[in-house]
């Protein structure tokens, strides 16, 4: 009866790792999670060689995020841009995920609160521009960048308490139409309008009124890989490194700043920061908040003076104070060293002057 039970047992591994559409995994966010998080070995026993070097993350709110393998002894780990995911939907230690491995080197992500064990509400409005959509608190971006976009509505009825989402656009590499996500996210909306007896006859939607379109070449995951590689081995424990992402260097022009080390080296307020690229400075503002801190005026006009790219990769050293400013120098690391500027354009809906509503 044994011998039968262990063939079973065989039989039953062999058809989920191998014949199953989908398999799952679970992890409990610990140590130093912010910065990489270990793969159970049963799961990379059965799928290392399914796996590429870069895998996508997909999280609830159906945004992806390309995320580099790495292996320390026999353990595999999340590692390259792993940090970037774990910021974006402000995870925390004890935290509980579950991956769910959907083939082609594609996870859909679920996430658990570590103190009510639900699903993180958040999870489900955050995009690839560092803090989630929520429409109050500390959560919302929507205050740090309002002088970057305008919020356009073309609805008579009534919004009290509909949250804006923004458009995707399609150059942003690593964020695929998140069509499941926005169409799960309108039926609740839905749901819930039909409830108090409201209809929506259209959506509200982010304009950026100007913003600007790579004219680079495409570039390879080595490149990528080799830029990150170079600026870490630059890097050194006072220092901390950001990768370039369209919010930071098209449209929006925000950059937030990890949190770990804001925490140790910055003050708990709002101030001013003077970026030095060599002899060249430029002055931008530190925005700082009770959940996370970021540069934002003065932001677009060292990205775009610097031609910084998508994946480019900014080394930041702090070199001490200057009348109450802090100073940090810059060490930019290029995926293609051949600069060619980006090209601005201009929606055509875009007014000057402070965001408004359209009605």
């Amino acid at each position: 009866m044994g011998d039968e039970c262990r063939e079973c047992r065989k039989w039953e591994e062999d058809l989920y790792w191998n014949h199953f559409q989908s398999v799952q995994f679970i992890q409990f966010l610990s140590g130093d999670f912010y910065n990489q998080l270990a793969i159970p070995k049963k799961f990379v026993n059965n799928l290392r060689e399914k796996l590429s070097d870069f895998v996508i993350l997909k999280g609830p709110s159906g945004t992806a995020w390309s995320v580099g393998l790495a292996s320390s002894g026999d353990t595999l780990l999340f590692k390259h841009g792993w940090s970037a995911f774990v910021e974006d939907h402000s995870l925390e230690e004890d935290d509980v995920l579950v991956f769910k491995y959907n083939g082609d080197s594609r996870f859909d992500v679920v996430m658990f609160a570590r103190l009510s064990f639900c699903e993180k509400e958040g999870s489900y409005f955050v995009r690839k521009c560092e803090h989630t959509e929520v429409d109050s608190g500390c959560r919302t971006k929507r205050d740090m960048i309002m002088d970057s976009f305008e919020v356009t509505d073309d609805s008579s009825h009534d919004t009290a308490g509909y949250t804006p989402s923004k458009k995707v656009r399609k150059d942003d590499t690593w964020t695929p139409s998140p069509s499941a996500g926005q169409d799960s996210r309108a039926s609740r909306r839905n749901r819930r309008n039909a409830k108090n007896g409201r209809k929506r006859s259209s959506s509200r939607t982010w304009v950026y009124p100007m913003q600007y379109v790579s004219k680079r070449r495409p570039v390879t995951e080595e490149e990528k890989e080799k830029a990150l590689q170079m600026a870490k081995v630059a890097s050194t424990k006072d220092s901390f490194l950001v990768v370039m992402r369209p919010s930071h260097v098209y449209k929006g022009f925000f950059m937030s700043i990890p949190a770990e080390w804001a925490t140790i080296n910055l003050r708990d307020k709002t101030q001013d920061v003077t970026l030095r690229v060599r002899e060249n400075t430029w002055h931008v503002r530190l925005y700082q908040r009770a959940c996370g801190c970021g540069l934002t005026s003065g932001w677009k006009n060292f990205a775009i003076e610097n031609f910084l790219e998508e994946f480019d990769v900014c080394l930041f050293n702090p070199a001490g104070e200057t009348n109450n400013t802090i100073v940090m120098d810059v060490s930019i690391f290029r995926v293609v060293e051949e600069v060619i500027p980006p090209t601005k354009v201009t929606s055509p809906t875009s007014r000057r002057g402070k965001p408004s509503k359209k009605f």
